[in-house]
């Protein structure tokens, strides 16, 4: 029996952030796989794929302008939303951002409920109610 549940990749070399994106996603019934390394997700998306896609842009390994033109070059990524997780406020990088396809841009310290919603807007998960 194959995992249905929507493919949620983050990459980000912030083990803080990583455990962040963990604690966001639960409830939501999706499955989150993390990489602190680029080139190691890029390696795991090319075969695999994924239904939206979290990427940091200032990382010591590569950075994530890199990996949104490495995943748009990829015909089977062409469709994948990419949200774009950074501290940098500045107009050129949010045109950068659009012009290689990210749907998002998202501003550094990030709230779980906006990870939480993103996930949700883009991949159909729903928020548990309350009990």
């Amino acid at each position: 029996m194959t995992d249905r549940r929507p493919r949620i990749v983050v990459i980000d070399d912030s083990a803080a952030a990583i455990a962040l994106y963990e604690r966001s996603a639960e409830g939501l019934g999706v499955q989150l796989e993390a990489f602190r390394s680029p080139v190691e997700s890029l390696q795991h998306l090319k075969p695999h794929g994924a239904d939206l896609v979290f990427t940091g842009i200032m990382m010591l390994e590569a950075d994530g302008w890199g990996i949104l033109k490495k995943l748009n070059s990829w015909t089977h990524h062409q469709d994948t939303p990419e949200i774009v997780v950074t501290m940098k406020n500045y107009a050129q990088d949010r045109v950068l951002a659009a012009q290689l396809g990210a749907r998002e841009y998202l501003i550094k310290p990030l709230r779980s409920q906006e990870i939480r919603e993103i996930t949700c807007k883009y991949t159909g998960a729903k928020i548990p109610a309350e009990d």
